[in-house]
C-alpha cells in the first residue's frame, strides 16, 4: 500500500509464529521483520512466551521482547536493542471455603533505554508491576487491584497507554438468580471504584461507578443503569476538538453523571441496544445519545449499524458530535469468513474502512486478507488519506 500524505510505500512485514506445549509448559515464538523506505530503518521484533502450570489450576509465566532498528547507532539520537522482560504469576483454587473460586495475580515489566547514552532515567522509571485479588463467584464477586507503572515505562514492542501512576481499583458486585420467577433471571448490583496518582500519590483521576440495577430479564432483554461520581485534574490546557477552538483550562474538575440502557436478547432476527448518558462534564455538561441495530436476515449473516449523539455544553463553548458505523459480517462457509466495519464522525471528518477475509485451512491454520482504507472529507468530496493491505498466513504444529 502506499500512504497518500508521503507518497511512501507502507513495509512489507515478513514473519514467522510458533505455538507448542512441552509437557507442563507452553511456549510461543513470534519473529517479525519490516521493511525499510526511504524515512524508515529495518526492524526485527522477536517475542517468546513460556508458560509453566503449577499443579491444575495455577501457573506461571516468562515473556521477552525484542526490537532492533538496523544501524540504529547511526541514527541521531542513536538507538540500541531494546530489550522487555516480564514474569507473570497467578494462583488459583476453585475449594475456597469449600467450593469457591480465588485468584492471586502478581506481575512485574522491565525493559532497558532505547538509547545508549541515558542518564535521565533508572530502572525503577522503566517498570511496571502490580497484583489483584480476585473472588469470581456467584451471587457474590468482587476483585481489589494494586498497579504501579514507573515514569519512563514504554516497551518497545507492544504498547503502554499511561504511565508514571498508581493505581488502585476494588469492585463488589451481588447478583443473585431468581430460579422461580417467570419475568426476572438475574439482578445485579455493584459498586467500581478508581483512585489514580501520579508517583508521589498525587491525585489525578477518581471515579465511583455505583450500580443501582442491572436486570437480565428471562426473554434475554437487559436494563440496566449507573450512577457516578468522577475527579479529573487538567496540568495543562486540553484542547476537546483538536481545532484549537475550545480549550479546557487547568484545573481541578468534579462531576456527576448517570447512564441508563435498554437491551434486547441477542438470539433476535432483530435486535437492538439503546442508551442514553447525561451529567457533569469538565466545566458543564454532555448529553450522549447510543442507538445500536443488529439485524440477521439469514443464517451467517449479521449487519449492525450504530449511531451515536452527543451534545456538549461548556463554559468555553458548545458543539455537537455524530458517529455513523456500520459492521457486517458474512459466514460464507464454516471456514470462509468475511467482515468489514465502516465509520465516520464529523468531528475528524473522517471516514474509515477495514475489511477482513479469513479462510481457516485447517483449525490452528489460517489465511488472513485485510484491506484499511481511510479517507478525509474536505468539504466537497472524500480524499483517500491512506490505503494498505496485509496478507498473514498462520501456521499452526502440534506435537
Amino acid at each position: 500500500g502506499l500512504d497518500d500524505q508521503t507518497g511512501q510505500p507502507i513495509p512489507i512485514t515478513l514473519g514467522g509464529r510458533f505455538l507448542g506445549s512441552v509437557g507442563d509448559y507452553n511456549v510461543a515464538l513470534l519473529q517479525v521483520r519490516t521493511g525499510a523506505t526511504d524515512e524508515v530503518n529495518r526492524e526485527d521484533f522477536t517475542m517468546a512466551r513460556v508458560r509453566r502450570n503449577i499443579g491444575t489450576e495455577s501457573t506461571v509465566g516468562l515473556i521477552y521482547t525484542r526490537r532492533a532498528t538496523h544501524a540504529g547507532d547511526t541514527l541521531d539520537p542513536a538507538l540500541q536493542d531494546r530489550h522487555t522482560l516480564g514474569a507473570d504469576l497467578e494462583l488459583s483454587t476453585s475449594r475456597f471455603v469449600g467450593n469457591k473460586n480465588l485468584q492471586f495475580q502478581a506481575f512485574f515489566v522491565a525493559h532497558n533505554s532505547p538509547f545508549a547514552e541515558d542518564d535521565a532515567t533508572d530502572f525503577w522509571d522503566r517498570t511496571a508491576r502490580g497484583i489483584r485479588l480476585n473472588f469470581p463467584n456467584q451471587p457474590w464477586s468482587g476483585h481489589v487491584s494494586y498497579r504501579e507503572f514507573g515514569s519512563a515505562y514504554d516497551p518497545a514492542v507492544g504498547f503502554a497507554p499511561r504511565n508514571g501512576f498508581r493505581r488502585v481499583n476494588p469492585r463488589i458486585g451481588f447478583a443473585p438468580q431468581f430460579e422461580n420467577s417467570t419475568l426476572i433471571q438475574q439482578v445485579e448490583w455493584s459498586v467500581w471504584f478508581e483512585h489514580l496518582m501520579d508517583l508521589d500519590f498525587r491525585l489525578l483521576t477518581q471515579e465511583l461507578r455505583f450500580t443501582p440495577f442491572e436486570i437480565r430479564f428471562m426473554s434475554g432483554d437487559e436494563l440496566s443503569l449507573d450512577v457516578s461520581r468522577g475527579f479529573e485534574r487538567l496540568d495543562e490546557p486540553f484542547d476537546i476538538r483538536g481545532d484549537g477552538s475550545i480549550i479546557i483550562p487547568v484545573g481541578d474538575y468534579t462531576n456527576w453523571w448517570i447512564d441508563a440502557g435498554v437491551q434486547t436478547a441477542r438470539f433476535r432476527r432483530v435486535s437492538a441496544e439503546v442508551g442514553v448518558e447525561t451529567g457533569g462534564f469538565w466545566s458543564g455538561r454532555r448529553t450522549e445519545y447510543r442507538l445500536e441495530l443488529t439485524v440477521r436476515p439469514m443464517a451467517g449473516v449479521e449487519l449492525a449499524p450504530e449511531y451515536v449523539h452527543t451534545d456538549v455544553d461548556l463554559q468555553e463553548g458548545a458543539f455537537k458530535t455524530d458517529l455513523v458505523r456500520f459492521r457486517g459480517t458474512l459466514d460464507v462457509t464454516t471456514w470462509l469468513l468475511f467482515s468489514a466495519t465502516v465509520q465516520y464522525d464529523n468531528l475528524s471528518n473522517l471516514l474509515g474502512m477495514n475489511s477482513r477475509l479469513r479462510w481457516i485451512i485447517t483449525p490452528g491454520s489460517d489465511l488472513y486478507l485485510v484491506y484499511n482504507h481511510n479517507w478525509l472529507d474536505d468539504g466537497s468530496r472524500f480524499v483517500t488519506r491512506q490505503r494498505t493491505g496485509t496478507v498473514k498466513l498462520s501456521y499452526t504444529h502440534r506435537f
